[in-house]
């Protein structure tokens, strides 16, 4: 399984599970439950190489299938991600079908032609646009003039910390604890220094304008995601909340969609015990 992150997060966010995963007996589970791990840093990200201008998701997905298939020798496998990681795993299953045979996502990206529809998902729609005027000026920035977060967090690790941060906070479930409780100091630290002792704060806005230049996430007429579509609902996620399933649904060939008691946008990190067990569950119906 190929497991994807998004930002501002890293391949770090899926510590707390990665071992779980592999080694299931380990913990009391069953061995027959283990997966071959795969989890890469996207370009730009962490300890990625740097592009020479911005890389988009579709196009991440391809490389990521070439690892997959080319490079580790997999001819099939499964694929998860939330956040930009959902959307390179949706572009596995969109474009990667014959070899991604089943994707996981706990945030759904794409957007089916003709925009919402009825009464459920037109309030839906209306609430996302008005989050987004709340808490997405960093998204405009970042789609938009990339350039301009970049320069002013140059020599400026604080700055790029507080950046960070201030989205782990936004978009994290804190209705029962606090910011330190939901990751610890320590955590949190390490997914900023994977950025700030890179240098990859740059390159990792660059992401957003990627999605652009690919032509961003609505659907043209008749277009679809074929392959077996999981979602797992995380209740604590402010922003990016999910759409009604009928949205999703014109969207994603959802065969499985959960509903999960806690945790935000950054599950894996938050919440990792709720993660595994859902990832499991998911990969033993198949």
């Amino acid at each position: 399984m190929i497991v994807t992150h998004g930002w501002p997060g890293s391949h770090y966010e899926f510590w707390g599970a990665i071992e779980k995963l592999a080694f299931p007996s380990r913990f009391g589970g069953n061995a027959a439950d283990a997966f071959d791990l795969v989890i890469p840093s996207l370009p730009g990200f962490g300890f990625s190489s740097k592009p020479a201008r911005p890389v988009g998701q579709r196009t991440t997905a391809r490389l990521f299938n070439t690892l997959m298939t080319e490079v580790l020798g997999y001819p099939s496998y499964l694929a998860q991600g939330g956040d930009w990681g959902a959307m390179v795993t949706s572009w596995l299953g969109r474009d990667h079908g014959g070899n991604a045979r089943a994707i996981h996502l706990n945030m759904l990206g794409f957007r089916p032609h003709g925009g919402a529809q009825g009464e459920a998902e037109i309030a839906w729609a209306q609430r996302q646009a008005a989050m987004m005027d709340v808490m997405g000026a960093y998204f405009r920035l970042q789609v938009s003039k990339p350039q301009s977060i970049a320069w002013m967090a140059a020599g400026n690790p604080v700055g790029q910390a507080a950046w960070i941060l201030e989205r782990f906070h936004d978009w994290s479930d804190l209705s029962a604890k606090d910011l330190d409780a939901a990751y610890g100091k320590d955590a949190l630290i390490t997914n900023i220094m994977l950025y700030a002792m890179t240098g990859s704060f740059t390159t990792g806005a660059w992401y957003y304008r990627g999605l652009v230049e690919e032509g961003g996430l609505a659907f043209q007429p008749g277009e679809r995601c074929e392959t077996p579509t999981a979602f797992a609902n995380f209740p604590g996620e402010p922003l990016y909340q999910a759409p009604p399933r009928s949205f999703a649904e014109r969207a994603y060939n959802i065969v499985r969609w959960r509903d999960m008691p806690r945790g935000g946008h950054f599950a894996a990190m938050e919440e990792p015990d709720l993660y595994v067990d859902e990832v499991r569950a998911w990969a033993r119906e198949l």
